[in-house]
């Protein structure tokens, strides 16, 4: 590696709400500079029936990850029962704020089932800690390709099955134009009422 880059890069996650629930999908690809150095990163995280997807600094999204896994389970166990997604996006929104000085290079989406509104959630995360409650999203260095086709394909009346689809169609082409996104699998959420499910599904170059 002849030049000097501040660590590994995940290109781009997004994500997708539906009436049945929540997709999020992020590439695997990792790249080092113009390199891509590993077709087998992490992106989408799963804790109890909460996803989480990432884009940017792997060590710092990896660092954050960890902090807010143990925090999940410290207050789990403490309270006796799950935290909401609410108390999940805003202890990530701390977390990130808190680094304001020197922010982590890192955006972020939670997904999951809000039982006092009755309806699922996207929260939308960039690296100071703001958030936004968004139908769809996507975070990254391609986000403006991926939104371009959101913006076109996207139904508040989508089935599940739709959004998977279409959160697919999206990185395969975000894949086929970035550089820094190629790759031939997706890790993929499916986000419902009582779980999350993590899948990686290929998607080929």
């Amino acid at each position: 590696m002849s030049e000097a880059w501040p660590g590994a890069w995940q290109s781009i996650c997004v994500g997708i709400k539906t009436r049945e629930g929540v997709i999020l999908a992020g590439t695997k690809a990792v790249t080092y500079g113009y390199m891509r150095i590993s077709q087998s990163g992490r992106s989408i995280f799963v804790i109890d029936n909460i996803g989480l997807g990432f884009s940017g600094h792997v060590a710092d999204y990896q660092s954050v990850v960890r902090e807010l896994e143990l925090e999940y389970r410290y207050w789990k166990y403490t309270l006796g029962r799950r935290l909401t997604i609410r108390a999940i996006a805003h202890r990530l929104s701390l977390l990130l704020w808190a680094w304001k000085i020197f922010p982590m290079l890192t955006f972020a989406a939670v997904a999951g089932y809000d039982p006092l509104e009755r309806d699922f959630k996207l929260y939308v995360l960039d690296p100071v800690g703001s958030i936004l409650d968004e139908n769809y999203a996507a975070a990254g260095l391609s986000e403006e390709m991926a939104l371009g086709l959101l913006e076109d394909r996207y139904r508040e009346d989508m089935t599940l099955e739709e959004a998977k689809k279409l959160a697919v169609d999206v990185l395969k082409v975000v894949s086929r134009r970035d550089v820094f996104a190629t790759g031939r699998w997706i890790d993929l959420a499916i986000v419902t009422k009582d779980k999350a499910e993590l899948t990686t599904v290929e998607i080929g170059f």
